[in-house]
């Protein structure tokens, strides 16, 4: 829990001034917002809506942030293992449906009795009040993990269903009220949406070396994963690997930090010392890629593709027609989920929510606005979503995927990495994951993004009289760019080539599948992966070149990229 503020003494002399109200002195800055549940202040981004106006004048390694100097994003204590007492229901259920060893637990698809009695149990469960979290910001963490396992559980061990003779569309997939209650409490005071999230597998789901000390990279790096859904060794390296770079992720934000005091300075010693801490962060960039390519030999591709992917998938797993979650227990059909949610689906049943994406990691999100990479939405990109707004029908895009409410009013970008608020339509991947981050990541993000000095415009500047400056910020870029190549590998490997395959005999047992005949198993399916999607939602291909591409752009003096997905 976030502690609470006392507030400010008001002067006792007399002879006060007034300031005025559009003063920056006066201006509400980050965490201020006093509401009912948090009186002295909840977590906010009011510095950044300031439209630049107040400073925010909170450090890059702030507890405000929930970053951590020795673990980066992730919690800088040990994880909540299990939840007792009247919350331990949860965790039974979380147990049956898990089963005791790979195999033995729930399969996508619910056709066995196993699956139809487990969601019968989970149908005569009491509505737990989640009062008692409130004490633990760890225990609340635990919660959103145990419910969104759930939540996945019923929701994909569900039969699909028949569309409506009428509609000709599909229901929304009820949660039950013992789920979707709690859940529906829990995620906002973590700033998360009611749904599996990066936070949930990675974040808050794993232990250390030792559990009884603090986590860090060198001496208790992070070792177990507490929460699967398979109880295979593949997805907990999965996760595993994620966590792991997450870690090595602490010292490139120190030296970020590093250099983003340089950058206030700017005079020739300073220029100096940040020529050596970007060629200091090019070779932690390149570490990160290292961790990242372990999931070549650590995860079974074909396993991650049939067994363990699926499972990710949320509301709108089946693209723009998907008929989504149906939370039961909302008070009204006006309530809204989350900040995340889709304005399409305010005030309807079916919500529409991403699954789990390496998108929602704020790490290399923060390397990107370091390093003023711009992901914003390219001239074509505007013309293909406007033409979705005008014939929605007609297009694959899904509309007002934003979470932007039609009263707010677009702040002006910053420093045009597309990390910002943007008008309807125009909305990039990279800022609709922003509203699956927890909260206080998200606030870290928007204030690196609004900081006063970004890193690209003095290096360009000071390009021709500092050479080495200029060569070290492209190096650290080409560093980025070798980080993007390598993830396309991974994906080439363990989505596309799988999506061409029909799953091996081993693993359709594992899905409760029958065997395949000699014919079937020979087939070569054609698979356009420019159709490819992420759990997160984007079109993966076009998403991770784009992504590619632009850190390209960002260098003073371009190279060549050399693979392509395929």
């Amino acid at each position: 829990m976030i502690p609470k503020r006392s507030p400010s003494p008001v002067p006792s002399s007399p002879m006060t001034h007034q300031l005025p109200p559009n003063h920056f002195l006066s201006l509400q800055p980050s965490f201020a917002q006093p509401t009912v549940a948090f009186p002295s202040g909840v977590p906010s981004t009011s510095s950044h809506e300031s439209h630049g106006q107040a400073p925010n004048t909170a450090s890059l390694a702030s507890a405000d942030f929930e970053v951590d100097v020795r673990t980066g994003f992730l919690p800088g204590a040990k994880n909540v293992e299990r939840l007792t007492g009247k919350y331990e229901v949860w965790e039974e259920a979380l147990d049956a449906a898990k089963g005791s060893q790979p195999g033995s637990g729930l399969i996508i698809g619910g056709q066995r009795e196993q699956e139809n009695l487990w969601r019968n149990g989970i149908q005569m469960m009491p509505v737990v009040d989640t009062a008692d979290l409130l004490v633990s910001l760890p225990h609340l963490r635990r919660a959103h993990v145990v419910l969104t396992f759930l939540a996945h559980f019923y929701v994909h061990t569900t039969p699909a269903s028949t569309p409506s003779p009428v509609t000709s569309s599909k229901e929304p997939i009820p949660i039950p009220a013992c789920i979707s209650v709690p859940f529906l409490s829990v995620s906002p005071l973590l700033g998360l949406p009611p749904v599996l999230t990066y936070a949930d597998t990675v974040l808050w789901n794993f232990l250390p070396s030792n559990p009884s000390i603090a986590p860090s990279a060198s001496v208790n790096p992070p070792s177990e994963i507490v929460t699967t859904f398979t109880g295979t060794r593949s997805e907990e390296q999965f996760y595993l690997i994620s966590a792991l770079t997450e870690i090595a992720g602490a010292e490139a934000l120190r030296l970020m930090r590093q250099s983003l005091d340089e950058l206030f300075l700017a005079d020739e010693k300073a220029l100096r010392r940040l020529t050596m801490y970007l060629k200091k962060l090019a070779n932690q960039i390149d570490k990160i890629s290292d961790i990242t390519m372990t999931l070549m030999k650590e995860v079974d591709p074909e396993e991650f593709y049939h067994l363990i992917r699926p499972w990710f998938k949320g509301g709108d797993g089946e693209g723009p027609n998907s008929a989504g979650w149906n939370y039961l227990g909302l008070d009204d059909t006006t309530s809204t989920t989350s900040v995340a949610e889709s304005s399409d689906t305010q005030g309807k049943k079916g919500k529409l929510f991403s699954g789990p994406s390496a998108g929602q990691s704020s790490l290399i999100h923060a390397i990107d606005i370091f390093l003023t990479v711009d992901h914003s939405p390219t001239e074509q990109e505007k013309l293909e979503a406007l033409n979705a707004v005008e014939h929605p029908t007609q297009s694959k895009i899904l509309v007002n995927s934003t979470p932007i409410k039609p009263s707010e009013k677009p702040a002006p970008p910053a420093h045009g990495h597309g990390h910002g608020p943007a008008p309807k339509g125009e909305a990039t991947f990279v800022q609709r994951m922003l509203q699956y981050m927890p909260l206080p990541h998200r606030s870290f993000i928007l204030h690196l993004s609004t900081h006063p000095t970004p890193l690209r415009p003095l290096v360009v500047h000071y390009a021709a009289s500092h050479p080495a400056l200029a060569a070290a910020y492209d190096g650290a870029l080409e560093s980025l760019r070798r980080f993007r190549e390598k993830h396309m590998r991974i994906v080439s490997l363990f989505i596309v080539q799988q999506a061409r395959r029909q799953p091996s005999e081993r693993v359709r047992k594992m899905m409760g599948l029958e065997p395949l005949t000699g014919e079937e198993e020979a087939q070569v399916k054609e698979v356009d992966i420019t159709e490819i999607r992420g759990t997160g939602g984007s079109a993966l291909f076009k998403f991770l070149k784009r992504c590619r591409d632009n850190t390209t752009k960002a260098m003073v003096r371009p190279s060549q990229a050399g693979y392509e997905l395929e």
